[in-house]
């Protein structure tokens, strides 16, 4: 019998750089504004980054919004825009977590006109008439993987009720990734744990995905292992740089594989959390890991033996070794399917954008 032809394709044109102490080693191109967080850059760090990159850092603007909603979006253009009309050349660094980086990839599209702005990005489609700027994004924690994607978060907390858009194009990639680990040192614990396992949805959601190959699924199994292994003695020993190294190249492997898989049901199921519970994205993804494996590894033959490799056990016992290991770490797991409303809301949310991703949505 002959062999089944297998066709793959992968489309990521982030130029990447990974290493310790990268930002005070790297020296850009072309002149450039940053865009911070000032909670994981301090004012010392602000000193000694300028001082290394001298004349071609031609702006600093520090990023405060807790969120990545329009309102933000908005703000940011305001200051931005104006600067790009004196260095029209200039390339945009931004240096943060998901917020951060999300509202540089929604800046960097500067529009003739700033009202237009947001029923653009409501509408998910630049116009003709738009300039495209350089754009550099340094994660300061490890788990967005928004370095190397295409797509932003944007709430829009105007609608009602408030919604979670992505904004996307295949132009929303960043130039350049410049992922160094020690930035992440200044994570502190609760943020450490929910971005950590972002990256782990981010690794599991690629599995259980419509759109997983050949090429997307050792990264993503590599990246899961390598969370599972790591973030325990991470939370006991938060300044241990090699604990560092291995959880940002965790979420790098897990944002490759996102990044030409999307994510897909503990994702779509986790919005409302953020938004009713005020839980962090991380931890209201991790929730429902453990049922959507269920469901996932009761389908699918190619997901029973990638959990295999992750777990290290049998499939069916993957969900009770990840229920444990989260409850290890504070979070409770949730599960939808004891009753009519929560089977509605499963259903919903399988019909979703994230959620028809999923290895057992028909959507």
């Amino acid at each position: 019998m002959a062999a089944t032809a297998i066709h793959l394709t992968w489309f990521n044109p982030v130029q990447l750089e990974w290493g310790p102490n990268l930002l005070h080693t790297h020296t850009p191109e072309q002149p450039f504004f940053v865009l911070a967080d000032p909670h994981a850059i301090s004012l010392a760090w602000e000193a000694d980054l300028k001082r290394h990159w001298g004349e071609l850092c031609v702006g600093w603007i520090w990023q405060r919004s807790a969120q990545s909603s329009i309102t933000a979006a908005l703000q940011l253009c305001q200051q931005l825009w104006p600067l790009w009309a004196t260095q029209p050349d200039a390339a945009l660094l931004a240096i943060g977590g998901g917020t951060t980086l999300d509202l540089a990839k929604l800046a960097r599209f500067e529009l003739n006109d700033l009202a237009l702005a947001p029923s653009v990005w409501r509408a998910n489609k630049l116009p003709a008439d738009h300039k495209r700027h350089t754009l550099w994004c340094a994660p300061t924690t490890s788990g967005t993987g928004s370095e190397v994607t295409p797509w932003a978060t944007l709430w829009d907390l105007d609608a009602q009720p408030a919604i979670k858009r992505s904004w996307s194009c295949v132009q929303g990639f960043a130039d350049q990734a410049w992922v160094d680990p020690n930035l992440t040192l200044t994570c502190p614990e609760g943020l450490t744990r929910d971005t950590a396992l972002d990256t782990l949805a981010h690794a599991l959601e690629s599995i259980w995905n419509h759109h997983a190959n050949a090429i997307t699924r050792p990264l993503a199994v590599r990246s899961a292992r390598m969370v599972l292994q790591t973030l325990p003695a991470l939370m006991n020993q938060p300044q241990d740089q090699d604990l560092r190294e291995q959880m940002s190249q965790a979420s790098l492997l897990a944002g490759l594989a996102m990044s030409q898989t999307q994510t897909a049901l503990a994702h779509a199921l986790s919005y409302d959390l953020t938004l009713k519970e005020n839980l962090p994205h991380g931890h209201a993804c991790a929730v429902w890991l453990p049922m959507v494996l269920d469901i996932a590894a009761a389908i699918s033959p190619q997901v029973q033996g990638d959990l295999a490799d992750i777990f290290d056990c049998r499939w069916h016992q993957a969900r009770e070794q990840l229920s444990t290991w989260l409850k290890n770490l504070g979070i409770t797991p949730r599960d939808l399917r004891s009753s009519p409303a929560g089977l509605h809301q499963l259903q919903q949310a399988l019909g979703s954008t994230r959620g028809r991703n999923f290895v057992g949505s028909t959507a």
